[in-house]
């Protein structure tokens, strides 16, 4: 039997999700395929860190809160395509943002060590993004 408390927060988070995924239009696999891309480039930039021993807390919130934003923006997506009657902007900000997810996972793998692993075409163009940057590794 379930306590008050773990009814209250179970009711919340019931909430929270159905809200969730009628604001992003449902969870398909363009949520899921997004939501990975997301989580591995979050943990791998994590170890990244913590391997080059330049591990921040503020970093870390700081690319969270970038997680938070790239939902928010799908979101504002949707209701935009929903209120225009059309199916075109919430997929186009999908790739968008996979493309981007993409980049700074390879970067991530890049900075591991790993990057011997990336098509010589990409971590070319990695290195050439990071000098315009003016980041060091």
């Amino acid at each position: 039997m379930y306590t008050t408390t773990e009814i209250k927060i179970m009711s919340v988070g019931a909430v929270a999700g159905a809200w969730f995924g009628t604001a992003i239009g449902g969870i398909d696999q363009q949520v899921i395929s997004l939501a990975i891309l997301s989580g591995l480039d979050y943990l791998t930039g994590m170890y990244a860190a913590w391997k080059n021993k330049n591990i921040s807390s503020r970093i870390g919130f700081k690319g969270m809160m970038k997680k938070v934003a790239i939902f928010g923006a799908i979101i504002l997506a949707n209701q935009f395509d929903t209120a225009a009657g059309l199916h075109l902007l919430r997929p186009a900000v999908f790739l968008g943002f996979a493309i981007v997810e993409l980049s700074s996972l390879l970067e991530n793998i890049d900075r591991i060590g790993w990057g011997e692993y990336i098509p010589s075409f990409l971590r070319d163009k990695l290195v050439q993004i990071r000098e315009e940057k003016g980041v060091k590794l």
